[in-house]
């Protein structure tokens, strides 16, 4: 094995295959340098002195939670609230509007569950979440509740911890910052109001998994479809849609692709899917 300056060809490649069978995300091609970084991570500390021996360490399972470790290192995980705008106001009028007036007559009880997929550290949860609180009177009596997973349980310790700082909150008007969140008092972090943090719950999940539990009125899964190739990409959508309940909404991120696999899905813009 050669020294720790940057993976050789032949174990990128390793690495990369490693990655992919595992999360379905094939993201890495020619960084070899930010992978080599990552992995350094976990060498230092596991005291290990080459990558071969990580390798073949991970490949073995010898050491229980190292996988998870492993996805956290190679993920990034950046995001923030409100990032496209135009998906939450869709979320709080139309979406709203429609799922009240079916209630209303009779056509569905009334519950909602939504489901964020790859949320990261929680900002877009978080961001449904208060769309939702501020219609409470329209959503007074309902059974309500958001659930967001990420593979990456780094991602989700601090979307739990619902404190966030000025990059995170940048979208976030002053009156809506003011109702929504408590500052530290510093005024350098935030952090989410209980009755708002209190709609979402946070679980580690693969995409390539089916999603248990109730069926999900809406499902938000943006700007993640495009790390998955022709082969994974096909797998999570059928995850996807599978979770949704018939007349359900899938809305996904502009540039993710994926439309010839939802041939099945009513197509109602370009990131908004319906299941029939």
């Amino acid at each position: 094995m050669g020294g720790l300056i940057t993976l050789t060809v032949e174990q990128f490649n390793a690495f990369q295959a490693f990655i992919y069978r595992h999360t379905g995300i094939w993201t890495l091609d020619g960084k070899v340098s930010l992978l080599s970084n990552r992995i350094r991570r976990r060498l230092a500390a596991l005291g290990l002195d080459s990558f071969d021996d990580y390798y073949d360490l991970l490949a073995a399972g010898k050491v229980p939670g190292e996988l998870e470790k492993f996805i956290d290192v190679i993920t990034t995980n950046e995001t923030h609230f409100f990032r496209t705008e135009g998906h939450f106001d869709w979320f709080a009028g139309p979406f709203l509007d429609g799922l009240i007036a079916r209630a209303a007559a009779g056509q569905r009880d009334r519950s909602l569950r939504v489901w964020s997929a790859a949320c990261s550290s929680g900002e877009e949860p978080y961001s449904l979440a208060i769309c939702l609180a501020e219609n409470a009177s329209r959503l007074a009596g309902w059974e309500i509740g958001v659930v967001g997973t990420d593979i990456s349980e780094t991602a989700l310790a601090k979307a739990r911890l619902a404190t966030y700082g000025p990059r995170s909150l940048e979208l976030v008007a002053p009156e809506r910052l003011a109702r929504h969140f408590s500052a530290d008092r510093a005024g350098s972090s935030w952090t989410l109001k209980p009755e708002v943090a209190g709609l979402c719950e946070f679980r580690r999940h693969n995409l390539l998994e089916p999603m248990t539990g109730p069926k999900i009125d809406c499902i938000f899964i943006r700007n993640v479809l495009i790390y998955f190739d022709s082969a994974s990409k096909p797998v999570a959508l059928r995850n996807l849609v599978d979770a949704l309940h018939r007349g359900g909404f899938l809305v996904v991120g502009a540039t993710d692709g994926g439309h010839e696999f939802l041939s099945g899905m009513e197509r109602c813009s370009t990131f908004l899917y319906r299941k029939p």
